[in-house]
């Protein structure tokens, strides 16, 4: 039973561990890019309700990071007797988009704020939704694996399930996220037609990630199975 308690322990830490990361690594993340949406959102809302009660309503929306292509730019030097010369190429555009939109309404307006389509808005924001789901879960599997600890047994189910949850948020966010950035990209493109910037209209799909939310679902699935066989030896003895 010292052994269990011990390897209990051990998981523990990993589990603590690999909390502390996620949430440095959110926070790194989205902390910067919400201060700056938010500056973004709330010019941009104030003149869609401009141009709204001044009875001419203009759409206006947000594509971002559109990955693009172009021949790049001499930046320093490019003569043949420079010491050093330096190109400059851009590899992604951030578009502010405004359209007439006559006989929308304001709410219209807004929930085409980004990549202008309410799908797409509503794609953006449940991303945020399902990373606050994952980091809830982890809240719960900490508190259930304390409790196993103080009680001397073996992983709950809930962990397990909670387990699989994780790694198919994980899954279905990377997914989510890669599939609206394709949308953005298309419309872009349409937008971008006539002008220097190629745009990749490609799919793509961020495959290290994809693998870390399989290698949660594996080990959820490690879990079941040491639990089904905890519970067989009690059976048995």
């Amino acid at each position: 039973m010292q052994n269990k308690k011990s390897l209990l322990r051990r998981l523990l830490a990993i589990y603590v561990t690999f909390f502390v990361v996620l949430v440095v690594s959110l926070a790194h993340s989205l902390a910067p890019n919400f201060s700056r949406g938010y500056a973004k959102g709330t010019a941009m809302g104030d003149d869609i309700m401009k141009n709204w009660v001044a009875g001419t309503p203009r759409q206006i929306y947000l594509l971002n990071r559109i990955p693009v292509s172009t021949e790049g730019e001499v930046l320093r030097g490019g003569a043949s007797d420079d010491p050093v010369t330096v190109r400059g190429y851009v590899s992604h555009l951030s578009l502010t988009v405004e359209e007439q939109a006559p006989g929308r309404s304001a709410m219209q307006l807004a929930f085409r704020s980004i990549g202008g389509s309410p799908w797409l808005y509503l794609t953006v924001m449940l991303v945020p939704v399902c990373l606050l789901a994952i980091i809830v879960m982890m809240f719960f599997i900490i508190g259930s694996l304390r409790r196993s600890i103080r009680e001397e047994r073996p992983l709950g189910h809930r962990n397990v399930v909670l387990l699989r949850a994780i790694g198919a948020l994980t899954i279905f966010v990377e997914l989510l996220q890669d599939t609206s950035a394709w949308f953005m990209a298309r419309r872009a493109a349409r937008l971008l037609a006539d002008t220097p910037y190629a745009v990749d209209t490609q799919l793509h799909v961020s495959y290290s990630t994809i693998i870390m939310g399989i290698l949660v679902l594996f080990a959820a699935e490690v879990f079941a199975l040491g639990r089904n066989l905890s519970e067989e030896q009690r059976l048995t003895i």
